[in-house]
This record gives structure tokens, C-alpha cells and sequence, in this order.
């Protein structure tokens, strides 16, 4: 393997990272709502939700690389075409899925990125919506010149990333390691039990399925099946991996009754919105840790926007050239990023976040009968002998 198909897999591997690895993540947002607030069962149901990720992932790479198609479209109508009459719902479903997502969580990038620019650069300060306007910029830039700049862009992104979070992570976990031991003692779980936190794991993995658009749109950088599985397990593993690792640093405050740890309020942890802040402050990092979780969080909206973004751009540039025979399809790129960065701008920009919020939940319920049962259905009909049909343009493109 040559040194560039080398970093083409690793940097495959990344975008999935870097594209799953938003906002609420980066917060400990979604790791309260999804896995530490059933208890000990954080410890191994993120591993469940990177496992259905990767199998959903690994199977949609392949058929992508075997038939080069990369755009989520003609991938969707192609994957789904054995299924005759059902192709158009699931094609359907993953580009509304994805839209709602694309919007939604660059959005939130904006949003979140524009105030904390403002908390980090004094001198911004009154100025959140230039602020806005800039990240609006910066993504737009990271979309339009093809998938070698996006996974280029990734990889750097992730690299920080995740040398940002385990800094944090690990001294928090060296701090609080007696504490830690005592949870585990005592091994708390609430809300249900465990089939609750199994299902949270498995919606988890669905929310992050409906970005498979995403996804296989840096696939090309992939040529062959060993490519693939490689690029799989390194995504797997570090997907897995740093998961794993912010859940646990979670949970070693998880609120626990009696006078065990009485010294932390049950309430605290489990309600902020930023949790990520609460565990730097108790982890030693003191004010350079909180300065170094505002930098993690703002990669983290970042990435995740320039992966959405160029995800859909991929999709109109591959129609377009389609419907007019078009070699090239840079225009094309550059006229659907801007139209998508503008939308979700201005979803930001003037308070429609909490509607499309709705849908935001709808797609982490819907997805998995929608988009992971059926990618994985069609993943074992490939991989048992099931018919490979040609690929072409689907009616309408």
C-alpha cells in the first residue's frame, strides 16, 4: 500500500470522526442524554453504537468504491435497486434525513461557534453575527475545492480534536479516579435499566446513520475491499475509542445518593448544557482547560458543517452534471455550498433552531428501520451472492 492510499484511509476514517464528532459531543451533551444518564451501562453501549455505525459504514463504502458512485443519490438507487418498489422510500428517506441534518447541525455550528467566538476573542464580544458570518465563510471555503480538501481538513481537525480530548479526558479521569472506582462500586443505573440505554445506543447509531450521504462522499479516496475494511476498523476504533473515553469521564460524576459522594449535588452534572465545562473545572484544567474545551467544541461544529455541507454539494454537483453533460463541477459546487451554508445560516441567524429540532428527533427514531436495517439487509444480500446490478441515473436525476 502506497503512502498516499495510506493517508486516503486514514483520512476516510477521520471524516467519519470528525462529521460525528459535533457540537453535542463535544459538549458531553449528547453523552448525558444518550449513555450516562442510564448509569454504568455507558461503559460499553457507546461500543454497541460505533459497532452498527461501522457495519452500516463498511457496507455502504464498499458498494460505493465497487461501483464508484459517491454522491448519496445515485448510491441510494443504486444500493436499493434489488428492492424494486421500496427504492424510492429508503432513497427518499435518506435525503430527507439528511437534509433535516444538514441544516440542523450546521445550524447549530453557527450558533455555537458565533458565541463562543465572542466568549474567546473579548474584542468580538458585541459582535456575534460577524462572528456567524465568518464560520459561514471558513466552511464555505473548506467546501468547494473537492474531497481531497475535505479530507485534508479533516485530519488536521481530528488530530487536534483529539489530542484536545484526551488532555481533558485524562486528567479529569487521574483526578477523579477514586471517585471513579466508587460509581463503579456501586454501579448505579437508572431510567429503565437496561433496555433503555440499549435503545438510546441503537437510536444513537441511527442519528449518525442518516449522515451516510456524508460519508460516502470522501469514499473515492478508497480503491479496493481492503481499503475498506481498514478504513472501517481505524473509524471503528477511534470512534469507539474516544466514546468510550468521554463517557467515562462523565460518569465518574455521575450523582450518586446517600453519603457516598455527597460532596457533588445530585442535579448538576446531568442538567448543564456544556457538562464538558463542569468535568474541566473539577479535572484540574482550571482556566486553560475551559479555554482548550471552547477550541475543541468550535473544531468540533466546524468539521461536522464542512462534512454536512459537502455531503449535499456532492449531491447537486453529481445531478447537475448529469442533466448537462457537464465534465466538471466545480460551479456546481460552488453554487450548492453557498445555497446550503446561506440556509443554515440563516437557521441560526433567526431563531428557527428549536423548530427544526423536531425533526432532529423524528430522524434518530426514524432512521433505524429507515436507514440502518435496510443498508444492512442489502449489505448481506451483496455479501451472500445477491444480484450486483449496474448502476445508472435513477428516473428523474
Amino acid at each position: 500500500m502506497s503512502n498516499k492510499t495510506k493517508l486516503g484511509v486514514w483520512s476516510v476514517a477521520f471524516v467519519w470522526f470528525t462529521t460525528h464528532f459535533g457540537g453535542g459531543f463535544a459538549s458531553g451533551r449528547q453523552l448525558v442524554d444518550f449513555y450516562v444518564q442510564y448509569g454504568w451501562y455507558s461503559l460499553f453501549t457507546p461500543i454497541l453504537s460505533a459497532a452498527i455505525i461501522a457495519l452500516v459504514l463498511y457496507c455502504s463504502w464498499t458498494f460505493a468504491v465497487k461501483h464508484e458512485v459517491y454522491d448519496y443519490r445515485s448510491w441510494s438507487a443504486g444500493y436499493y435497486r434489488p428492492l424494486k418498489g421500496l427504492e424510492p422510500l429508503f432513497s427518499l428517506a435518506i435525503e430527507i434525513m439528511y437534509l433535516i441534518i444538514l441544516v440542523m447541525a450546521t445550524g447549530v455550528a453557527f450558533s455555537t461557534g458565533g458565541t463562543l467566538l465572542t466568549q474567546l476573542v473579548p474584542s468580538l464580544k458585541e459582535h456575534y453575527s460577524l462572528c456567524t458570518v465568518v464560520l459561514a465563510l471558513f466552511i464555505f471555503a473548506l467546501t468547494i475545492w473537492g474531497a481531497e480538501t475535505v479530507r485534508k481538513a479533516a485530519t488536521v481537525m481530528a488530530i487536534l480534536i483529539i489530542a484536545g480530548m484526551f488532555t481533558v479526558y485524562i486528567s479529569n479521569l487521574v483526578t477523579n479516579f477514586p471517585r471513579l472506582i466508587e460509581v463503579l462500586k456501586v454501579a448505579p443505573s437508572s431510567n429503565g435499566g437496561f433496555w433503555p440505554a440499549l435503545w438510546q445506543s441503537v437510536k444513537y447509531a441511527g442519528l449518525q446513520c442518516s449522515l451516510v450521504g456524508a460519508y460516502t462522499a470522501v469514499a473515492d479516496a478508497l480503491h479496493t475491499q481492503a481499503d475498506v475494511k481498514k478504513a472501517t476498523l481505524i473509524g471503528f476504533i477511534v470512534n469507539a475509542g474516544m466514546l468510550v473515553l468521554a463517557a467515562t469521564g462523565v460518569l465518574a460524576h455521575y450523582p450518586l445518593t446517600g453519603d457516598l459522594l455527597g460532596t457533588v449535588e445530585a442535579p448538576t452534572i446531568m442538567r448543564l448544557p456544556t457538562p464538558i465545562t463542569y468535568i474541566t473545572q473539577h479535572g484540574g484544567g482550571g482556566n486553560i482547560g475551559v479555554a482548550l474545551v471552547s477550541m475543541i467544541i468550535l473544531l468540533a461544529v466546524i468539521s461536522t458543517g464542512v462534512g454536512l455541507i459537502y455531503g449535499g454539494a456532492r449531491r447537486v454537483s453529481t445531478w447537475w452534471m448529469k442533466q448537462t453533460g457537464a465534465t466538471s463541477s466545480h460551479r456546481t459546487d460552488i453554487i450548492s455550498s453557498a445555497v446550503y451554508v446561506t440556509i443554515s445560516w440563516s437557521v441560526a441567524s433567526f431563531g428557527l433552531i428549536p423548530l427544526i429540532a423536531q425533526g432532529y428527533t423524528w430522524v434518530g427514531i426514524l432512521s433505524t428501520p429507515l436507514v440502518v436495517v435496510p443498508i444492512l439487509l442489502m449489505g448481506a444480500y451483496y455479501a451472500f451472492g445477491g444480484a450486483k446490478p449496474p448502476i445508472a441515473a435513477a428516473p428523474g436525476d
